[in-house]
């Protein structure tokens, strides 16, 4: 069915091209599962990376943190259809509609009206529980139920009701409920647990050159994307979806995750069509056929997970390597899809390479990045010493910022992100570049206030682009 020595040359050629140091994928079919592996975890120390390589999955998590959501339903400890405003005290968001009807079902297809404020994320100083209180001040685009909007924060709140209602961390629930049950041994939801073992992969990316990345700790919003896990673990969870979610979860809670709640948009296979997006999987059709799936980035790491219900067939892919992603994995997703169905085999390489090239271009490896500076030739000097900006800032729904002053120069301290630059555009208005908002990296205007006194006590800045700036009171 699957030729594997073009499978193992085309996944070789895309490593090349892009520069992708280590991969490993899990192959499944109804005869056999076969792993494949390739290149390093640590490229100074050229240790291989194979199919028992720790790696980050990224948002691949939101299919477990859904499926365990499903099971504390079955135990009767949850209801995907009850309002949460029900049981959790004090819950609220910022549109009182949304407040008093959403439920763990809009949360998990993402159709709560607020997009993005992946700025919010992760506070390590804070708990999931107490996350939840800071989703009021989180302003919605779009009215509840109406739009998918893809959100990270919804899922990491969702983490924060399951510990509310349970007692448990989420971490625990996941491992009780998922890991143990299906021997998944070798899977972690906390980066220390994960870092701690001799197996587990550097991050990197491409900036004119390899590098290595820092392990980003995302604990705190873990249920969006923080688990991390080998290629032989994530067999044995792929397999449990293949035989329809089995020993986990009954059929019903089953085909509840994998049936769309809402019309959603995302990045595919060339040739799939979006069918919309479950309970933390997304739904495509490639001719003809439904696939289920869903991808997962996160600070160095990538990941893939994709079957198909009909064949009984499926792969997970794990790569130490930030970006780009998607050619990889779809150019495989591509060719394996066209072994499952046996169709005439497209020349993917052609499709996610230029093959008049040998290495990808350097704008390739940039686009999550983004200035959103404004168009201005305003000048003008600011109106305090730099000392008086400085200060603890704090915003409901993101936090607390810092502004401290060095060297004649003014640095913002975007929690654990520490010391990006600002610099001076015209009067009160700064540059900040380097603002973290899950994998896409920003450059943003930040402008101080005064009081009525002239004092500075606060600022304004673009954290989400989809709504009016966020606003940091100035604490001391």
């Amino acid at each position: 069915m699957v030729d594997t020595e073009k499978l193992s040359a085309l996944i070789q050629k895309l490593m090349a091209y892009y520069s992708i140091p280590g991969m490993a994928l899990g192959l499944i079919t109804p005869s056999k599962t076969k792993f494949f592996s390739f290149g390093v975890r640590d490229v100074e120390k050229e240790l291989p990376f194979t199919e028992d390589t720790v790696s980050g999955i990224g948002s691949c998590s939101k299919s477990m943190t859904s499926l365990a959501v499903m099971k504390l339903t079955e135990k009767g400890l949850l209801s995907i259809d009850t309002p949460i405003a029900e049981y959790i005290p004090g819950f609220s968001l910022w549109d009182p509609i949304a407040s008093k009807a959403v439920t763990l079902r809009d949360m998990l297809c993402h159709r709560t009206g607020v997009g993005g404020h992946d700025g919010t994320w992760p506070d390590n100083s804070i708990s999931r529980v107490e996350f939840l209180s800071r989703l009021k001040y989180l302003e919605p685009n779009a009215p509840f139920r109406t739009l998918a909007q893809y959100s990270n924060v919804m899922y990491a709140a969702v983490g924060g009701i399951m510990e509310a209602v349970t007692g448990k961390k989420w971490e625990d629930i996941l491992r009780d409920e998922i890991f143990t049950p299906l021997g998944m041994n070798d899977t972690y939801c906390l980066m220390d647990e994960a870092a701690a073992k001799e197996n587990c992969a550097l991050p990197y990316r491409w900036d004119h050159g390899l590098r290595k990345l820092y392990r980003w700790n995302i604990d705190q919003a873990g249920p969006c994307g923080s688990v991390m896990s080998t290629a032989k673990d994530m067999v044995k969870w792929l397999s449990c979806h293949i035989h329809e979610g089995h020993p986990i979860v009954s059929k019903e809670s089953y085909m509840q995750m994998h049936t769309p709640q809402i019309l959603m948009d995302y990045p595919h296979v060339d040739g799939g069509y979006s069918l919309g997006y479950g309970l933390g999987w997304r739904v495509m059709d490639y001719n003809g056929t439904i696939v289920q799936q869903h991808t997962g980035k996160i600070e160095g790491y990538s990941a893939f997970q994709f079957y198909v219900p009909s064949l009984h067939c499926g792969a997970v892919y794990l790569q130490n390597f930030h970006c780009p992603d998607n050619p990889l994995i779809f150019a495989i997703q591509g060719f394996l899809l066209d072994s499952f169905l046996e169709s005439n085999m497209h020349d993917w390489l052609s499709i996610y390479t230029d093959t008049s090239l040998e290495h990808a271009a350097e704008e390739k490896y940039h686009d999550l990045e983004f200035h959103l500076l404004p168009d201005s030739k305003n000048q003008g000097k600011l109106s305090h010493p730099l000392k008086d900006y400085e200060g603890v800032y704090r915003n409901g729904g993101y936090g607390k910022f810092i502004i401290h002053e060095r060297d004649g120069k003014l640095y913002l301290d975007e929690r654990d992100v520490l010391n990006l630059p600002l610099n001076h555009l015209y009067y009160d208005t700064f540059s900040v570049q380097g603002i973290k908002e899950d994998t896409d990296i920003y450059e943003v205007p930040l402008t101080f206030t005064a009081d009525q006194k002239g004092d500075i006590s606060g600022f304004q800045i673009t954290l989400e682009p989809k709504v009016k700036d966020i606003f940091f009171q100035k604490n001391r």
